[in-house]
């Protein structure tokens, strides 16, 4: 009788180590719009990401809009190997979030740095600092790696430690002025109130004393606000533009559309993962093996495992078939199946199709799983502390590598305290596995930590061990270095 052993695998990415123990990490704000699985973070890059294209239309600069996890209050524009960047730092955003305007004149700003060629005038470029293109291979799956729950630095990709390597450069105090009469231009052809950059003067005025690296960066004071109020009334900007008060950046409208986008994404993520992705086989991978059709073989490769080494003489029979015959069939579509990715998902919904038992509802639930491309419908057959505690003990016992007499021993040892024969335990193993998977594939990847009896993240950062949105289902589970083998399951 064939087994299929297809075990849960992860795909592990470490960060790279900070130079300092301030080091902070770098990310295109366009990933972080695009990628951030949690709310917040979605929607602050999203926002972040339509402001700063407005201002870059109406400027006509081109540069790189990056976000760093540092939680000094600045921003800046710098140069790193002759690509144009801006840099607004989580300190930064914190402190202006309430307000939508200061943060585009912020941005706005350090955008005229470069239209100005400011950085350029002051010889301050960082050639030679190789870390461009870490930045823009950075992608991110959760939380920049902190506060996202079980295993915590969950990514889809590599984040990238750069630590003190990017420079905020400083200017005098005629290019600051300069900054901030072009920004409050582009502000008002982009539709932002320039109140904002006088409610920003006031915000940084007001950081004397405070852990502000901006004060050093962005010189300021009375000649900056009262230059950029003149200007302000000089340029006669629409009244209702002036009238218009503060808002947040991010709105409860742009939260939950964040939200709803990563359901979306995770939604398809699920249904990708439930359906597979392997083409369908030739007509010729289905024809018949010594009259047993592939369905046939599905469905009795289920039934010899019901019936046991006992009763499958007498089911060989009512088949007609031999043992030597019936291991000719089994070969032959197995050979096939190795070929055939989609063969094996429609193995998988024929075996399970033909579940018996007290967990032949939870069987059928499986088969659809695989057969209609829909998720797991049912409530688990039982609770999540006894599914682990199961496979653990009969992992410990060698299943499924049983004989009768070792199947025997786990159902009076084991399962019969939970009215399980070995067969249900099989029938239930796959459905927990094919659960943790699609929670996985999610983003939740609690489900298989606790399922798999995987060790708690606090030993993740240690190892270098990272997962998030890139679970990759396979062979072996590999956490931290340490492989993790589990009972065999059809699950694919």
């Amino acid at each position: 009788m064939t087994r299929w052993g297809t075990i849960l695998s992860v795909v592990a990415f470490g960060l790279a180590a900070a130079a300092s123990a301030r080091a902070a990490d770098y990310y295109l704000v366009d990933r972080l719009a695009a990628q951030a699985t949690d709310a917040p973070t979605r929607a602050q890059a999203r926002e972040l990401e339509r402001i700063y294209a407005d201002l870059a239309r109406v400027s006509g600069v081109e540069a790189k809009l990056i976000y760093s996890t540092d939680p000094d209050i600045n921003a800046y524009a710098t140069i790193v190997d002759g690509e144009k960047l801006v840099v607004v730092q989580e300190g930064l955003l914190a402190n202006l979030g309430d307000d939508r305007d200061a943060v585009a004149a912020t941005l706005g700003h350090e955008l005229a740095h470069h239209k100005a060629d400011h950085i350029n005038a002051g010889r301050r470029k960082q050639e030679g600092v190789r870390v461009l293109g870490a930045i823009l291979g950075a992608v991110v799956g959760a939380k920049i790696g902190r506060d996202s729950g079980d295993f915590a630095g969950a990514v889809s990709g590599a984040a990238v430690g750069v630590g003190a390597n990017l420079l905020a450069l400083k200017f005098n105090r005629s290019q600051e002025l300069e900054a901030d009469r072009l920004s409050i231009g582009w502000m008002i052809d982009a539709g932002y109130n320039p109140q904002g950059m006088l409610r920003l003067q006031r915000e940084i005025g007001a950081m004397t004393g405070r852990r502000a690296a901006i004060l050093s960066t962005h010189p300021t004071g009375k000649k900056r606000y009262d230059a950029a109020d003149k200007l302000i009334a000089k340029l006669a900007p629409p009244p209702d533009l002036l009238a218009r008060d503060a808002q947040p950046l991010v709105s409860d409208a742009a939260l939950a559309e964040a939200d709803g986008a990563i359901r979306t994404d995770r939604d398809a993520r699920v249904a990708a993962a439930v359906r597979g992705n392997d083409a369908e086989p030739p007509a010729a991978a289905l024809a018949p093996i010594d009259g047993v059709d592939f369905a046939t073989f599905a469905a009795l490769s289920n039934e010899l495992v019901y019936a046991g080494d006992k009763g499958k003489p007498a089911l060989l029979a009512r088949y007609r078939l031999t043992d030597a015959k019936y291991a000719a069939i089994s070969d032959g579509y197995t050979a096939r199946m190795s070929e055939y990715g989609a063969l094996r998902t429609r193995f998988s919904a024929g075996y399970f199709r033909a579940t018996q038992g007290k967990l032949a509802p939870w069987g059928k639930d499986l088969a659809d799983s695989y057969e209609s491309g829909a998720p797991l419908k049912l409530d688990p057959p039982y609770p999540l502390d006894v599914a682990s505690a199961l496979f653990a003990a009969m992992r410990e016992r060698g299943a499924p590598n049983l004989d009768d007499a070792q199947q025997a021993a786990a159902e009076r040892d084991v399962l019969a305290a939970h009215g399980l024969t070995y067969y249900d335990f099989l029938i239930g193993h796959n459905w927990w596995a094919r659960h943790a998977k699609l929670a996985a594939v999610g983003g939740d990847t609690s489900l298989l930590s606790a399922y798999f009896g995987l060790k708690p993240t606090a030993t993740a950062p240690a190892d270098g061990v990272h997962v998030g949105d890139n679970v990759n289902i396979g062979k072996n589970v590999r956490i931290g270095g340490k492989e993790v083998r589990t009972a065999d399951t059809h699950d694919e």
